[in-house]
């Protein structure tokens, strides 16, 4: 179940590769396009970024992390907290590819998160 979902945000115009991701830093399951970035090796960056994302909210006041967004010149790496101890890390083509897959991460997400409770 969970590679499927993994394979259907995969067919996103403008995803180049996602990954399922423990706080552990641990990569469950992964996905990319041919020639794609490998975001095996991402995993404990990932969940540092999200713990440090997680603190400032915490500073500031500001409620739960729902999703952390980095922009690079290449296009954007977005970082969504799932349940409990995992987290979503997708990597885009360009900017303009956020909309497509922002449409179907409200999609994906909720299976996701039954699939892992």
């Amino acid at each position: 179940m969970l590679q499927d979902v993994l394979s259907e945000l995969q067919a996103v115009r403008g995803v180049l590769g996602s990954a399922l991701v423990a706080e552990d830093g641990f990569v469950i399951e992964s996905t990319h396009s041919e020639g794609g970035a490998d975001l095996d090796f991402l995993g404990g960056s990932a969940s540092t970024a999200l713990a440090s994302a997680r603190a400032l909210s915490q500073e500031l006041g500001r409620g739960e992390v729902e999703e952390v967004m980095v922009e690079y010149p290449e296009g954007p790496l977005l970082l969504v907290p799932l349940t409990q101890g995992y987290l979503l890390v997708v990597l885009l083509d360009s900017m303009q590819s956020l909309g497509r897959a922002r449409f179907q991460l409200k999609k994906s997400i909720p299976r996701l998160k039954e699939a892992l409770s």
